[in-house]
């Protein structure tokens, strides 16, 4: 009998970037397959050594310092602060990697299969890693559940808004599986688990997220607002004389804003208007499906509306990162032209105190990179924006379970030698602590400390015992194409799907 896909893995965390289907994976290179037959037969010897089978060991703390030393080995960094006792030792790993530290993920997704419930339609399934008859069962809102809350340390988890109305996962059913969490979790006032934000499309053109909606959203616990300058092409300025607008405009096969247009203005006021605080907008990974997104997900319409709602604060999803394989306007691609810092070094620093960066997928991303990437790209947003003003987020549940990015982020240092000569700030316990959640808990009203633990009324703390711990039960598999050829695959099955 064929073995079930999660017991199939050889690794325990993805070695090379997994896409959601808004962008175009860069593919495997040659080290990062390197990297992955050196974790497998690293970690096939250590199970061994342990007397577990290879699926036991790869879920354990010890596997994923294994992977950690490799990493480090493999690209000539200290970046990992992994020792082999670390390795070797099933106890010592644990002590490295369970300390209780308070974790908000203020990026996760997953699909709506009350709308898409064969996968027809569904834009992102990959089948051959799916349940048995294609079924998208595992981007669905059960295996959400327990991917991030069951099979994670995440603290409180923000699901987070899409695009066009809402797809494929709109208002309603984010609201749905917000108190599905909090049920299960026996969440009370201030103890939630899990929240919700409000999505709007300003052009609006799809029902259930045009401004009107905003005021139904918030009256249904909505805490901020997430929205999309590539759905419909608008600017959050709405300052569409911009030359670099009009001249994407010039070429655009779908549609820009006209000059005078009034666009995200009328969105942002109805949002101060019903006592929301905090922005959430998608920059950078342009979108293969929406034409003329590589002008519009820029962040350089963040000074000037930065500077008009001075009751508002913007954060930038993805910290507005264009890879190496996105198709940037001015060819500000990959962390080396990285344009996000020249926009944050523009806006004055009383202002810049109200804007913030996330760093879902794009943090995923810089490890598929090697540790020292990733380092480098902690260490240019701290020194930009400091250690107060960086969010926690995952954009799982794509990227499957959370938690070998968060046992990244608790491992990752920034060399001295790396802060000397780059001028970038310690990566201390402190500012990883502030990182991981308790800034985010400070713009959403969460109370970090309050009990989320109680195990009579906590099912999903029942659950997570009963399998032995938050890494015992995962399904280390991902969700998404890692390959050209994966991607414009899915892309040409989805359009055959849609022509019936």
């Amino acid at each position: 009998m064929r073995r079930p896909p999660e017991d199939r893995a050889i690794v325990p965390f993805p070695t090379h970037a997994v896409s959601n289907m808004e962008w175009v994976p860069t593919g495997i290179t040659a080290k990062q397959k390197l990297a992955e037959r050196l974790i497998a037969e690293e970690c096939a010897q250590q199970a061994k050594r342990h007397g577990m089978s290879r699926a036991q060991f790869l879920r354990t703390a010890a596997a994923t310092a294994t992977a950690f030393m490799v990493l480090n080995k493999l690209h000539g960094s200290e970046a990992f602060a992994v020792k082999k006792v670390h390795c070797d030792d099933l106890d010592a790993a644990r002590e490295l990697l369970d300390k209780k530290v308070f974790v908000m993920d203020v990026q996760q997704h997953h699909v709506d299969l009350n709308l898409f419930p064969d996968g027809a339609g569904c834009f992102l399934r990959f089948r051959d890693r799916m349940a048995a008859g294609g079924c998208p069962a595992s981007v669905g809102q059960a295996n959400f559940v327990k991917e991030v809350f069951v099979d994670s340390e995440t603290d409180v988890g923000v699901i987070s808004g899409l695009p066009y109305g809402g797809v494929p996962l709109g208002p309603a059913a984010m609201i749905e599986t917000r108190d599905l969490v909090n049920e299960l979790a026996g969440a009370s006032a201030g103890a939630e688990r899990c929240l919700a934000q409000a999505v709007c499309d300003p052009t609006n053109e799809y029902p259930n997220t045009r401004v009107e909606d905003m005021e139904g959203q918030v009256q249904r616990g909505a805490r901020a607002l997430k929205c999309y300058t590539y759905s419909g092409n608008w600017r959050l300025d709405d300052n569409y004389s911009d030359p670099d607008y009009r001249a994407a405009a010039a070429t655009a096969t779908s549609p820009f804003r006209p000059v005078g247009a009034s666009v995200a203005y009328p969105m942002l006021q109805e949002a101060e208007r019903l006592g929301l605080r905090l922005v959430n907008i998608h920059k950078g990974l342009p979108a293969t499906f929406a034409p003329g997104s590589e002008e519009t997900v820029r962040a350089t319409d963040f000074p000037k509306v930065v500077h008009d709602f001075p009751k508002l604060s913007f954060c930038a999803y993805h910290s507005a990162y264009f890879g190496s394989n996105d198709d940037h306007p001015k060819g500000k691609a990959g962390l080396d032209n990285w344009e996000w810092l020249e926009v944050l070094a523009s806006i004055p620093k009383k202002e810049r105190k109200r804007v913030y960066s996330e760093i879902g997928s794009t943090f995923a991303i810089m490890l598929a990179g090697g540790p020292d990437m990733a380092a480098h790209f902690i260490g240019k947003l701290l020194k930009a924006l400091g250690p107060k003003n960086v969010l926690w987020g995952t954009d799982s549940i794509w990227w499957g379970s959370p938690q070998w990015l968060i046992d990244a982020f608790k491992t990752l240092t920034i060399p001295e030698q790396m802060q000397e000569q780059f001028g970038y700030p310690a990566l201390t316990e402190k500012t990883k602590k502030r990182i991981l959640g308790l800034n985010s808990a400070r713009l959403y009203g969460v109370k970090p400390k309050a009990d989320r633990c109680t195990l009579s009324s906590n099912q999903l703390a029942v659950w997570q015992g009963e399998q032995g711990g938050s890494r015992e039960g995962r399904a280390l598999m991902a969700h998404g194409p890692t390959t050209r050829r994966e991607f414009f695959a899915l892309m040409r099955r989805e359009q055959r799907s849609q022509m019936g």
